[in-house]
């Protein structure tokens, strides 16, 4: 057992991670060099890999190369160049104008970061060439007229949502695969018309449940499949059904009939774990995985471990450790943060896509490989600190930087090779960052870190027609006038005003939904509470006693079941 560094807590480090590390360890001249063993637990390097993410906070500034106004993920006092999606991804500029020769009497870090802050960077993670009328989006490709999505690829018509993928015509999304016309839906798959459901697949109109697969018109249902017409679990004909339905709307909002129907949730069975399709798999949100360890949100990977959010491409990530983000087939890689589209034995990078054989490197794209402390480079190889080198150069040089990363000679030389690039450096003020959703810190927990926090501009809404509390907005969305558009809604959880889309409030109306309360904010935060933590514990199954992996702990109040003893119970 090993002592984390950060959070002081203990943890293991296998054989197989030993085995692993060795396997992707980097070849240099004709010499291996092995990466060495984390200093940090799985939860504290994946806190460092999401410090380096903004997903959700959106900036206005100036392109520094076209003076366009655009809305970027940077503020505008970051001291690299941000250019516009058109631009970073045009011929208009050159990275190699930034290369710059290795130091040996400096850190490597001290030089990549002195290199960061020259190079531009994209304004947002986007495909831009893929996007059509989908600009408040961010790290996302393949989306059409759609709004606030992140993390979201493959959708059209889409508002207000985090990882909304191959959906069309869908509302306050968390995770949702391959669905239609559904409204705060979190961790559903294939569904349709539906609203409030969670970790549910194949199912269609039905709302306020949870763990449905191949229902239709349920309503404060769970585990239940394939049943129709049924309410709170129980069947109905479908007039008594529609009935129930009209009555309880009548006399209750939309928040009231949710907290009943999560009192109705607590008191039934959970499965040990959210998956489909899985084999020897532990984590939570896996579908199609196979032996994978401690492995979140995740689709067709395989022999992985400590990943999260990582998608689907045309074949399966394969053989892969502590990588966040975003996946289509990522193999031998570890330690990155954004890295897909076929990647290959990317190491310790950010932002690596579509490339191979990269390391420690930054926004390179489109093919490239053999580079070493690399940024922005699109179609590049054998390059450091975006300088060119021949191959037989670059790879006596990248022995020497490894070698002088690796084994300090000089009292301000740490240790840096095998680590990721520290939290200290991110551009990002922390609340800003997807580390903040699962490891939550203070502003003065975050500064007695010497990690960055900028407290948050709000909107300026002087010029609207009329602010409203969002309790004295009128239930019934047929009572809503077009005005609504030009008010200035308060959320009297946050305090914080918020508007109204056109596109929003045309699927309100469609879908008979009243106006939301909350601010996205909020909203996003809610649904994520809905979602199961990312912290596995050792307990046994309520009903046999096997022993099971699952992310309640034994202190928990709910009844989990292991999988035999679950699909006994249900089916």
């Amino acid at each position: 057992m090993r002592s984390c560094t950060q959070c002081k807590n203990s943890f293991a480090i296998t054989p197989e991670d030993r085995q692993f590390l060795e396997e992707v360890s980097p070849l240099f001249n004709n010499k291996k060099y092995s990466i060495p063993e984390p200093t940090l637990c799985p939860n504290c390097r994946a806190q460092r890999r999401m410090s380096w993410r903004n997903e959700r906070k959106f900036h206005r500034r100036k392109c520094d190369l076209c003076q366009k106004s655009i809305l970027s993920m940077y503020r505008d006092d970051v001291k690299f160049p941000v250019y516009c999606l058109e631009c970073w991804w045009s011929d208009n500029w050159d990275p190699h104008k930034y290369a710059q020769d290795f130091d040996f009497n400096k850190p490597f870090f001290e030089q990549f970061f002195s290199l960061r802050d020259k190079v531009p960077h994209f304004c947002l993670a986007n495909l831009a060439s893929t996007m059509e009328n989908s600009d408040f989006v961010n790290h996302a490709g393949y989306l059409k007229n759609c709004y606030l999505l992140v993390n979201s690829d493959q959708s059209e018509q889409c508002l207000y949502g985090k990882g909304v993928n191959r959906c069309f015509n869908c509302v306050d999304g968390f995770k949702i695969y391959d669905c239609q016309a559904c409204y705060e839906c979190v961790n559903c798959n294939n569904c349709a018309f539906c609203s409030h459901l969670l970790d549910s697949y194949t199912c269609d109109n039905c709302h306020f449940s949870a763990n449905l697969i191949g229902c239709k018109n349920c309503f404060g249902c769970v585990n239940l499949r394939n049943k129709e017409y049924h309410f709170g679990n129980q069947p109905f004909s479908k007039d008594e059904y529609e009935k129930k339905i009209a009555a309880l709307k009548a006399t209750k909002t939309s928040q009231q009939i949710f907290q009943d129907f999560q009192n109705f949730r607590s008191k039934q069975i959970v499965k040990y774990m959210q998956e489909k399709n899985t084999e020897n798999c532990s984590g939570e949100y896996l579908v199609n995985c196979k032996n994978c360890q401690d492995c979140y949100d995740s689709e067709y990977l395989e022999e992985c471990k400590y990943c999260n959010d990582l998608k689907k491409g045309d074949k399966v990530s394969y053989k892969n450790q502590d990588i966040s983000y975003f996946g289509m087939g990522v193999d031998y890689s570890y330690e990155c943060s954004v890295a897909g589209y076929k990647a290959n034995h990317t190491l310790f990078c950010e932002n690596v896509w579509e490339s191979y054989d990269c390391y420690y490197s930054q926004l390179c794209t489109n093919n490239c490989h053999d580079l070493f402390g690399c940024i922005g480079l699109k179609h590049c190889d054998h390059c450091i600190l975006n300088k060119k080198y021949s191959p037989g150069e670059f790879q006596k040089l990248s022995a020497k930087i490894v070698e002088h990363m690796a084994s300090p000679r000089r009292e301000f030389i740490k240790q840096e090779f095998g680590e990721f690039f520290p939290v200290k450096f991110s551009p990002f003020s922390y609340y800003e960052t997807t580390a903040s959703e699962y490891f939550p810190l203070t502003k003065e927990e975050t500064l007695a870190r010497n990690w960055l926090w900028i407290d948050e501009k709000e909107p300026d809404y002087s010029s609207v027609t009329k602010k409203i509390v969002g309790s004295k907005v009128p239930k019934d969305i047929e009572k809503i006038p077009d005005e609504i558009l030009n008010w200035a809604i308060e959320c009297e959880e946050s305090h914080r005003l918020f508007k109204i889309q056109p596109a929003e409030l045309q699927f309100y109306r469609t879908m008979k939904i009243p106006i939301p309360i909350y601010h996205p904010d909020v909203r996003h935060f809610h649904r994520l509470a809905l979602r199961r933590p990312r912290v596995l514990h050792e307990r046994a199954c309520n009903k046999c006693h096997t022993k099971i992996t699952t992310s309640f702990s034994s202190n928990s109040r709910e009844k989990v079941y292991c999988e035999k003893c679950y699909l006994e119970t249900v089916y």
